[in-house]
């Protein structure tokens, strides 16, 4: 497959736009958190495992479509399936970093001087 095959070129800008959200959403929570241990306790089940895990038990995949990796992940996917396309998907997953970002955002400022 080429860079001029259909899907191909944005699931390469997919990637990096991908992984950079992950980031922030790993951000806001470290940021919420204030426990480098307990956001990779989290992350890691989260992001690595839970989805896939779900999406295995429900066989229609339904809500578990809308967690954060498996909705980013649409981008990345040259012929995307389930509820959302690839830009839907990116949706969902920046509506998840929002809303990580604003919760780290609103407990840092409760508790630092």
């Amino acid at each position: 497959m080429g860079i001029g095959a259909p899907g191909a070129l944005r699931a390469v800008v997919g990637c990096g736009l991908y992984l950079a959200l992950i980031t922030l959403f790993a951000a806001g929570l470290a940021a919420a958190l204030r426990s480098a241990p307990a956001v990779m306790g989290i992350l890691i089940p989260f992001l690595l495992m839970l989805s896939f895990v779900l999406g295995d038990v429900s066989e229609g995949g339904g809500w578990v479509d809308f967690l954060p990796d498996r909705a980013g992940q649409q981008i990345l996917l040259q012929h995307p399936d389930g509820p959302l396309n690839p830009w839907t998907g990116t949706g969902v997953l920046v509506l998840w970093v929002a809303a990580a970002l604003w919760v780290g955002g609103r407990r840092l400022l409760r508790r630092d001087a």
